[in-house]
C-alpha cells in the first residue's frame, strides 16, 4: 500500500473512531458553535464495477479516488443535524453512479470528472492533471461552473475537510482580520 492509501486510511480511521454508533458527533465550528453531524459511508464499490467503469468510459481515475471507493462506493461527511432531523450541508463524495449522473448533467464540464459537492460546489477531477500525473488534480466549481484549482488531491482535501471538521477550509485565505468582521 503507497503512502496515499496509508493518509486516506488514516483519516477515515480517526475519523470513524470519533462517531458515535449512529454516525454522528459534536463539533466545534467557526465563531464558537457547537453542532452536532453526521457521517456515512456506503460499502465498497461491487468487484470489477471500478474497473469496468474506467475501460468504458475512458476514464482513469487517480490512485486515492480509486482506493476510496474500494472501501466506500461514496459517504456523507459532516452533514448537519439539528434536533433529529438532517438538514444537509457537508461533503458528498459520490460513487459510481453518481460520478456517472452527475457527468452526464455536467456536459459542458467534459475535461473534469465530477467526484462530489461541498457547499454548493462540485469536486471535480481535471483530466488533464491526471493525464499528466499532476497530483493536484482537485478543482471546485460553484454554479458558475467556473473550476477553480484547488491545488489539492482527494486524500488531502479529505484530511484537511476532517481536520477544519467540515469547514470550508479552502476559503480560510480569503478571510483577513480586516474583512472578516464585516461579513459575520
Amino acid at each position: 500500500m503507497g503512502e496515499i492509501e496509508m493518509l486516506l486510511n488514516k483519516t477515515l480511521h480517526a475519523l470513524k473512531k470519533r462517531l458515535d454508533e449512529s454516525g454522528n458527533m459534536e463539533i466545534l465550528a467557526e465563531q464558537g458553535n457547537i453542532h452536532t453531524v453526521h457521517c456515512s459511508f456506503n460499502p465498497p464499490v461491487e468487484s470489477g464495477k471500478l474497473q469496468t467503469f474506467q475501460e468504458e468510459s475512458k476514464l482513469m481515475l487517480p490512485e486515492d479516488v480509486r482506493e476510496f471507493l474500494s472501501q466506500h462506493n461514496g459517504a456523507r461527511l459532516y452533514e448537519m443535524i439539528l434536533g433529529s432531523n438532517n438538514i444537509g450541508g457537508g461533503l458528498l463524495v459520490y460513487s459510481l453512479e453518481e460520478i456517472k449522473k452527475t457527468r452526464a448533467i455536467l456536459q459542458s464540464l467534459s475535461e473534469f470528472i465530477p467526484i462530489g459537492y461541498v457547499f454548493e460546489n462540485h469536486l471535480l477531477i481535471g483530466r488533464t492533471a491526471v493525464d499528466q500525473d499532476c497530483p493536484n488534480y482537485l478543482y471546485i466549481a460553484g454554479t458558475i461552473l467556473k473550476p477553480e484549482p484547488l491545488h489539492l488531491n482527494l486524500e488531502l482535501f479529505l484530511d484537511r475537510f476532517v481536520v477544519s471538521q467540515g469547514s470550508n477550509f479552502w476559503d480560510w485565505p480569503n478571510y483577513t482580520a480586516k474583512n472578516y468582521y464585516n461579513h459575520s
